[in-house]
């Protein structure tokens, strides 16, 4: 602790601060806004920040910005987007930013947050050399260290065994990105997790996890995106593939449809969801545009070697992994083992209010996936090559945006899905979308609309309504209701199920915020058979009656007291019940936030303090936490006990940043993680400092 305290004197006063220009707290507080209404701790929210920064710095042109990138904005929903491009293809081009406030469905506070990302320019702007780009451009590094105090399990030697981890304690980030406006974009992300070793010459070689991009954007009329190295892919509406941001069931309810552009430069931690290879969009005539991408990369994998009645052994693997952790010798064993190769391409025709597109995309695996042989996996894709092809569509007419995909895979299991946003009225706006995902419909990355992540075996329909009932009150909600055909990986059963939401917020222009939200869900899981033989009829599982009806209700109240231009003080109080065959469990959340922000000072402070009190992990609560800048985190509260942080930034020169936080939880009941991440005892701190230099 002495030497972390150390560090911290000397980022903090080591150099004599000048100030720093970032963005504003009004689009922070929107940001984080966002970011509480999620709770996925798996999500990557990085993508929608690393967007909104870029768009901050070099605002889009509202006169010629496309469909496409006004989605990525986020904060904008369908109907938003729709009206803006339709009062500028029949008023002609807007004059001045303010003349935003005569389309029907923004306001002023929608205004207020869009002006920020958005800009009034000229069209005749000149081109600019690829050369020039790289010299005039703007260039950011970071550098972060954090580390877990105490020794997990997973760090200690048992008996004579060696520790289970290979590597030290220390988590460490380095970042460096280069862009020119939203032109041209280039980095490298090097990183090493806890417990892994930074680098190896052993089972694999090299650093544990580099990522390296260059994308070119709009650099032409023919060249409207152009990536080498690390990418994205997005298609469609995600029956096959899509890395956008959205598309899930939250508060935010208009965030149901997929959007942005097919390709984007990947520089996430996530190291398991990218493309390494080139991809290009070009638009070879009016209308048309044409997508061209072909990648080949490592993925970590289950290897199993078959030898039995052969001489020579077969090689497969019973599933990709996902987590990104090499730490002990058999998570190293499995890294980039899986030689992964995908290509295919867009063919889209926009015009006017309406667009289609031709999507496919095909993977081809070194070794074939087997699955276990269990009724789960009945119609699941086993094999070395699969194939996805889907039509996507989209269509506006003022009030009125309807969209929908549909896809087939190369085993022959189709996937289907159709929406609808309607602005009823100004202060009034409806959700549809309807979901028919085949049992036998296999993708390798699908992040579609809807209840599982498979994007198959699941027929479903979502409404939600928005309501602004003054122009301090509004009410919004949604159903969504649900039916799985088959068997999933905790279900022996067909099943049913249903999730609502409700939300009552009020707003106070620069005083408070609050809201109130119900959620409730009821589906079928089981805990005493997880696998069952294969060969069972259908018929006979009804009878088997192993399924289990479970439902779960939190309540959430949240106030958001703006004392000054300074200080802002949020508290949140939240209850969970769950229940099954086993009976009820309950939890209850209380947090006291405090973000200090002085207006004109190089000193900024975000802190938590939560008591917690939750039976078991099935009343677990969610909860989003500030952190350091860029970087998220989303945890669930479990058990009793108490947690706090501090997050503490200094802006020590113009373009030099030092930030440092400490977290900790002491547990009155329960422990600590499981297995290799379990921790003796009843604390837990985390620590984490960064430094971000730009020039």
């Amino acid at each position: 602790m002495k030497r972390v305290g150390l560090v911290l004197l000397i980022l903090i006063y080591g150099v004599r601060p000048l100030g720093a220009q970032e963005i504003p707290d009004e689009i922070w507080e929107q940001v984080e806004n966002f970011f509480q209404n999620q709770e996925d701790s798996q999500v990557d929210l990085t993508v929608l920040l690393d967007q909104l920064r870029t768009y901050y710095r070099s605002p889009l042109n509202i006169n010629t910005v496309a469909y496409e990138d006004l989605q990525e904005v986020q904060f904008l929903s369908e109907l938003q987007i729709n009206d803006i491009l339709y009062h500028r293809s029949t008023l002609g081009d807007f004059v001045t930013v303010e003349e935003l406030q005569v389309v029907p469905s923004l306001d002023l506070a929608d205004i207020a947050v869009l002006r920020s990302f958005i800009k009034v320019r000229d069209q005749a702007k000149l081109n600019i050399t690829l050369p020039q780009m790289f010299k005039n451009s703007r260039h950011e590094i970071f550098l972060r260290w954090g580390q877990t105090v105490e020794d997990k399990r997973g760090f200690i030697a048992q008996g004579n065994a060696d520790p289970a981890y290979v590597g030290d304690k220390n988590k460490l980030f380095f970042r460096y990105r280069g862009n020119y406006e939203n032109k041209l974009r280039y980095g490298i992300t090097i990183e090493k997790d806890e417990g892994e070793k930074l680098w190896s010459d052993t089972i694999y070689k090299g650093l544990d996890y580099v990522t390296a991009h260059i994308h070119l954007k709009d650099y032409s009329t023919f060249v409207k995106d152009l990536a080498i190295g690390d990418y994205s892919i997005s298609l469609g509406q995600g029956l096959i593939e899509h890395s956008g941001f959205g598309a899930g069931k939250s508060s935010e309810i208009g965030n149901i449809k997929r959007g942005g552009r097919a390709i984007r430069p990947y520089n996430s931690v996530i190291e398991n969801n990218y493309h390494r290879g080139i991809a290009a969009t070009l638009r070879p005539m009016r209308h048309f545009e044409v997508t061209l991408f072909g990648s080949q990369v490592e993925r970590d994998g289950n290897l199993i070697i078959d030898t039995l009645d052969n001489e020579t052994p077969d090689l497969f693997f019973s599933s990709l992994q996902g987590t990104g952790n090499h730490r002990t010798v058999n998570e190293r064993l499995d890294k980039g083992i899986v030689d992964l190769r995908a290509y295919g391409g867009i063919l889209k025709f926009s015009k006017g209010a309406y667009n289609v597109a031709v999507n496919h995309m095909t993977y081809d695996l070194a070794q074939p996936i087997i699955r276990s042989d269990i009724s789960a996996n009945r119609f699941r894709f086993s094999g070395d090559r699969l194939s996805n092809t889907s039509v996507d569509y989209a269509y506006s007419f003022r009030n009125f945006h309807f969209y929908g995909e549909s896809a087939i895979s190369s085993a022959g299991g189709q996937a289907h899905l159709v929406g609808g946003l309607i602005g009823l009225h100004r202060n009034l706006s409806l959700v549809m979308h309807y979901r028919n995902y085949g049992r036998d419909y296999n993708a390798f990355l699908p992040s579609a609309f809807g209840e599982g992540s498979l994007s198959s075996n699941e027929k479903g329909f979502y409404v939600g309504a928005d309501l602004r009932l003054s122009q301090r009150w509004s009410l919004r909600g949604y159903a969504d209701l649900w039916h799985n055909p088959w068997l999933r990986s905790r279900v022996a059963n067909p099943a049913d199920g249903k999730e609502y939401l409700l939300r009552l917020d009020y707003f106070q222009k620069r005083k408070l915020s609050a809201y109130a939200q119900y959620f409730y869900e009821q589906k079928l899981e089981n805990e005493t058979l997880d696998v069952i033989d294969s060969s069972i009829d259908i018929s006979q599982l009804p009878k088997l009656n192993v399924g289990q009806l479970q439902s779960r209700h939190r309540l959430r109240l949240q106030f958001n007291n703006i004392v000054s231009k300074s200080l802002e003080l949020r508290n949140r109080l939240e209850f969970s019940w769950f229940n099954d065959i086993n009976g009820t469990s309950k939890g209850v959340l209380f947090y006291q936030d405090v973000i200090y922000k002085p207006f004109g000072s190089r000193f900024s402070m975000t802190a938590r303090f939560a008591i917690f009190d939750l039976d078991n992990f099935d009343s677990r609560i969610y909860a989003y936490e500030n952190n350091l800048l860029y970087e998220f985190a989303i945890p669930a509260y479990i058990d009793k006990g108490v947690r706090y942080y501090f997050n503490l930034r200094h802006d020590i020169a113009r373009n030099l940043t030092a930030e440092f936080r400490v977290a900790r939880t002491y547990k009155l009941r329960g422990s600590h993680g499981s297995g290799n991440e379990a921790i003796d005892g009843p604390y837990r701190t985390d620590l984490k400092a960064q430094l971000r230099y730009t020039f």
